[in-house]
């Protein structure tokens, strides 16, 4: 993977869909979750020199990679320093306390990932998931992506309901704020940096929705236990909306020229969060540009009786060509 950060907020992409695969059993392989988040609290409580040097050590890329993104920080002689002021506001340091005490213990989601992990070796011949950790950022970037390396922002997955994102995040954010979403984040997030943005084309509006169906289609195939409404992040009303409007979304995206846009505005509005996609309909819930992706490669891979690594290999034009997608 490239060394970089991404800010992958409520990594968003569509989908609902099957393979044609099923796994009655997957014998889980062992993946950890690196408890970065607990070892920067362990500091804070009673900083010093010993401890500063244990995390510098331990985390060579991703301690540096959260002072960029959590406190605007790229100064080693000032890191220490600025964490503990960061961290030093009483709200803060209790979404800290919150954060890990709703993850206190990682075991159920290490072993999806480890079922996932499986189902990856199986599908995608010499792949496996990087490493994994968790942080803590203060409603920052959620996802941190570098070298072999991913990061979740655990403070990010508290629950729709928590007291705390209430006066920060809107009802159609917070959706998706929730425990039940870290180990497709985890896959999203992977999936995203790793496989589908190696293979990508020129960016326009139909590589985009592809590549988001691409994920969308991977997730259903390592994650089989999931309902498509979670893997999607849509309410039931959601999800049934776009099935009764499919037709209408597609002739708009067509007729109003959308298809091969290269305009950045008309992409995000399609692929992106939202209250709604206001270009198809205000009645429409956000990110419909990814279940109208998932859609096409759905299709494609019924009809091509494709595997997911024929699915990540092909272009975008090629999947909606031999889909013959059209509602």
């Amino acid at each position: 993977m490239k060394n970089i950060i991404y800010s992958l907020t409520f990594i968003i992409i569509s989908f609902v869909g099957c393979s044609g695969t099923t796994h009655k059993h997957v014998v889980s392989e062992k993946v950890t979750i690196v408890r970065f988040d607990k070892d920067v609290y362990n500091y804070l409580q009673q900083p010093d020199e010993v401890k500063e040097s244990m995390l510098k050590n331990k985390y060579p890329l991703l301690l540096p990679a959260f002072g960029q993104i959590a406190m605007d920080n790229n100064d080693p002689a000032t890191f220490f320093a600025s964490l503990k002021e960061y961290f030093s506001h009483p709200a803060l340091m209790q979404i800290y306390r919150d954060a890990l005490s709703t993850f206190d213990n990682l075991t159920p989601y290490e072993e999806e990932l480890g079922k996932a992990n499986t189902l990856i070796s199986e599908n995608l011949a010499g792949r496996q998931l990087p490493d994994l950790a968790m942080h803590v950022s203060g409603f920052r970037e959620n996802v941190i992506i570098l070298n072999n390396l991913i990061s979740i922002s655990a403070d990010k997955y508290l629950g729709t309901e928590y007291s705390g994102y209430k006066d920060y995040f809107q009802a159609f954010e917070r959706q998706q704020m929730q425990p039940s979403y870290i180990v497709r984040d985890y896959l999203k997030a992977w999936l995203m940096s790793d496989l589908i943005k190696a293979n990508n084309d020129e960016q326009n509006v139909l590589t985009a929705i592809v590549n988001e169906g691409k994920v969308l289609y991977a997730l259903s195939i390592l994650l089989p236990e999931k309902e498509m409404i979670d893997i999607i992040g849509y309410t039931k009303n959601q999800y049934d909306w776009c099935k009764t409007n499919e037709k209408m979304i597609w002739q708009k995206i067509v007729k109003q020229n959308y298809l091969y846009s290269t305009d950045n505005m008309i992409i995000t509005r399609l692929v992106n969060d939202g209250k709604n996609t206001i270009m198809i309909s205000e009645g429409s819930p956000g990110r419909v540009g990814c279940w109208v992706g998932w859609q096409i490669v759905n299709q494609y891979a019924k009809k091509k009786g494709a595997t997911l690594q024929d699915i990540i290999n092909t272009d975008a034009q090629t999947i909606l060509k031999e889909s013959k997608y059209n509602p």
